[in-house]
């Protein structure tokens, strides 16, 4: 997989209302709160299958140009000891429809990977609309033996019954052209490409909607533009496990989390420094 995809989005996350993780040169925070929950259903090997909850209570966001980065996690130690979700919005103004934009707010925004970024050996494909935010759960704390993160895909390949969980039907092995690559492990019959004649598995995609969304100043005085009101539906995958060029059936399935998020960007003193 190319540099930085395993930790493209849990780098930078800074100051809000609820939490900081600190660069040298952004502006401090101070401690606070925020609401939100992440909750839903992780099928990892070796590391988790099941009901998944984080129970998150901290709330990070750090602006740099137009882009924004929110950690959202349990616990406030650095995020390579934590569970948590990263997310970054690539154009603050063009999400909250500041001029010359049209608003993106109370719309399904697609999660997706960066443009760009590829697993090892893929050509980088040219995406004419490439999504404007992407998501990342990484679980460094429960899953310690591992170096898991999972990423919201724009499609993952389900189970027959639209589940992402482990059932007795064993694992999905999926079909790519001319040769069996699939990495396993969705839980359906096999599955595959019209060059097999097996069954293709059902698919899903991965969306987010912000209500509000701070405008990344971080000197601003209006409470209104320092919030972050979202809630996203994220279907979680490996990229490496899907098919050479991405032709063929998506990546299985690796999780289905749903969450939401509130909460107020304040600069102050540091809570960590940025790591």
């Amino acid at each position: 997989m190319k540099p930085g995809l395993k930790r493209w989005l849990t780098r930078g996350a800074g100051c809000a209302l609820g939490a900081c993780v600190l660069e040298a040169t952004t502006p401090g925070c101070s401690l606070g709160e925020g609401t939100g929950s992440v909750k839903g259903t992780l099928n990892i090997p070796l590391c988790w299958s099941g009901p998944f909850n984080l129970n998150p209570n901290f709330y990070a966001a750090d602006p740099s140009m137009n882009s924004l980065f929110i950690r959202i996690q349990n616990g406030t130690d650095y995020d390579i000891f934590s569970d948590g979700v990263s997310i970054l919005v690539n154009n603050v103004h063009a999400v909250r429809g500041d001029p010359p934009y049209p608003s993106e707010l109370d719309k399904p925004l697609t999660l997706a990977l960066p443009p760009g970024v590829v697993p090892l050996g893929d050509p980088v494909q040219v995406n004419a609309n490439p999504a404007s935010v992407q998501l990342a759960l990484y679980l460094d704390k429960s899953c310690q033996t591992e170096d898991v993160t999972l990423y919201a895909l724009n499609a993952v390949s389900l189970n027959v019954d639209g589940s992402c969980d482990q059932v007795e039907a064993g694992p999905l092995t999926i079909q790519c052209p001319e040769a069996n690559m699939g990495l396993a492990d969705s839980g359906a019959p096999d599955a595959g490409s019209p060059d097999t004649g097996a069954p293709t598995p059902p698919t899903a995609s991965s969306t987010i909607t912000f209500q509000d969304l701070f405008d990344g100043n971080p000197y601003e005085a209006n409470a209104a533009d320092r919030l972050t009101y979202a809630s996203f539906d994220a279907y979680l995958g490996d990229p490496r496990e899907g098919c050479p060029g991405g032709v063929g059936p998506p990546p299985p399935c690796r999780g289905h989390i749903k969450g939401t998020f509130y909460f107020y960007f304040q600069r102050g003193q540091p809570a960590q420094p940025f790591q």
